[in-house]
């Protein structure tokens, strides 16, 4: 996956609704931190009651009321249950990275997430910030042992520790074609006959020939033509460093991402359909969501990658081809956003124990994403949970219903009215085994000696990429040029550390 910040991926996921059975969209709002819920209380306790600190990214807006509240009402049951109480500390997502690395260097902090795409897992565990929590898991119940497959077990492994637990989500994805409906139906298209870009393509000229006006396909969002595309870019091991996509998904040669073979296959489509006016001559300064573009019929259709949630549920007015790729997951798609414990945490033992809590105690789960029942969501006859009457996602003072994305297991709460699935914990499970994982899993390389470097090659990835995959520019026409630029940043160089490390991990001499 071509790097991207989290947050923007993420606040896109929630916009669109592919969590739709577990946190719909929510604007992201202003940073609260809990009044009652001050960071010194992990440091001093409450008499002999240990109060652990939590810290969460907010993807929508809290009040420092609502927050007091369901603390309160949680700490009521984790001191009963548990015997500690917690106190919740959240933060702009924006924000979160620095505050946490900030409070990881005091005892304020004892459980906190953290994303994993810019290197933090190995920045945190190679600085000691972690807690290596190895042990603690090996001893561990069965309940939360059986919550991860084995995938999500490495994702938050180096050298041979575990640093954290993954929130679980469904990793990966596949690709298909969004398409709108009402051409869909006027041209008589059968979607289910569009299994590859060759029966792709022979659709896109059909459209385009009968509705020149509107565009026959447009990037999935802004000028990324897609996001999570194996037929483009392989598998992004490091923002620089890819192996190139194969079905058995066995493939350890790094390579840049421009040298790989479906990349330059996929461009030579594009391309041609850029030359012929098939493409939004002005894809590469795109700001829209092609989504939105095919619901409103400005255009035919766009790439997008899917998991368990119904595109054409979240999308009105679209159809879906099946599969273009098998779904398939690189080390940054698992275990994207983690739970660990602070290196400086005063309550170790506590804090594991909240840790375990967080994926198998669903009543603590439903006070920490949904708030109080009956004031912040209901429960209807159906067992579904939603919104109380006359509140929204704009009004909700304790805004974890509408942002469940960054909460540790979603899969143990009650499952919303807006729901496109019913059984979430067994669409996860059940899309989760079947995705393809690289071998390459749980290798991360340490780029904290070759930032100069990483920023000089994202730069020539933004100069070129985007522009390559909409087909703005050709393939053959700027290679050269791209290699020249690559030897000029010592990127051989550079790939060659990295792949030596991959195999001495891949030997398990790591």
């Amino acid at each position: 996956m071509k790097k991207r910040a989290f947050t923007a991926v993420l606040a896109v996921a929630l916009a669109a609704g592919i969590l739709a059975g577990c946190g719909s969209s929510g604007s992201e709002g202003s940073t609260a931190t809990s009044s009652s819920g001050d960071t010194s209380a992990a440091a001093s306790g409450n008499g002999d009651m240990v109060t652990l600190n939590l810290y969460i990214p907010t993807l929508a807006t809290y009040s420092e009321d609502a927050i007091d509240e369901v603390q309160n009402a949680i700490s009521d049951y984790t001191a009963e249950k548990y015997g500690w109480k917690v106190a919740l500390n959240y933060t702009e997502i924006g924000n979160f990275e620095q505050k946490i690395n900030l409070a990881m260097t005091t005892d304020d902090l004892d459980v906190t997430c953290y994303f994993t795409d810019s290197g933090q897992l190995a920045n945190y565990a190679h600085n000691n910030q972690l807690l290596d929590i190895t042990d603690y898991f090996a001893n561990a119940s069965d309940d939360l042992k059986n919550t991860f497959t084995d995938a999500e077990i490495q994702a938050p492994t180096l050298d041979g520790k575990m640093y954290g637990l993954v929130r679980k989500y469904q990793y990966g994805g596949a690709e298909c074609v969004v398409m709108n409906k009402d051409i869909v139906d006027e041209l008589g298209i059968d979607p289910s006959t569009i299994t590859d870009m060759d029966s792709l393509e022979k659709v896109l000229y059909e459209v385009h020939e009968k509705y020149p006006d509107i565009y026959a396909i447009v990037p999935q969002s802004s000028s990324d033509m897609t996001w999570t595309n194996p037929f483009v870019k392989g598998i992004g091991l490091t923002s620089y460093a890819y192996t190139e996509y194969t079905p058995e998904m066995d493939a350890t040669t790094l390579k840049s991402v421009f040298d790989t073979d479906s990349l330059k296959e996929f461009c030579s489509y594009t391309h041609k359909w850029y030359q012929d006016g098939l493409v939004m001559q002005d894809a590469v300064s795109n700001t829209q969501e092609g989504s939105d573009m095919v619901t409103s019929g400005a255009a035919f259709c766009c790439f997008h990658n899917f998991d368990i949630d119904p595109l054409e549920d979240i999308y009105p007015n679209t159809v879906c081809s099946p599969a273009l790729t098998v779904a398939f997951a690189g080390p940054t798609d698992i275990g994207n956003l983690q739970y660990g414990i602070s290196s400086n945490s005063s309550h170790p033992d506590e804090s594991f124990e909240l840790l375990s809590a967080l994926y198998t105690d669903a009543k603590l789960e439903t006070f920490l994403a949904y708030g109080i029942e009956g004031e912040h969501y209901v429960i209807g006859e159906d067992g579904k949970a939603d919104y109380p009457e006359g509140m929204t996602a704009e009004n909700e003072p304790y805004g974890g219903f509408s942002a469940t994305a960054v909460y540790p297991n979603y899969l143990i709460l009650p499952v919303k009215e807006s729901a496109t699935v019913d059984d979430y914990e067994k669409a996860v499970d059940d899309w989760n085994n079947s995705v393809k994982v690289s071998p390459t899993m749980g290798f991360y390389f340490d780029t904290a000696d070759f930032t100069d470097f990483v920023t000089a090659y994202q730069n020539i990835e933004d100069k070129y990429l985007n522009a390559l995959e909409t087909g703005s520019i050709g393939y053959d026409d700027v290679i050269d040029q791209i290699h020249d630029e690559l030897s000029d940043i010592g990127f051989d160089d550079v790939l060659e550390k990295t792949q030596t490390q991959l195999d001495s991990f891949l030997q398990g001499e790591s």
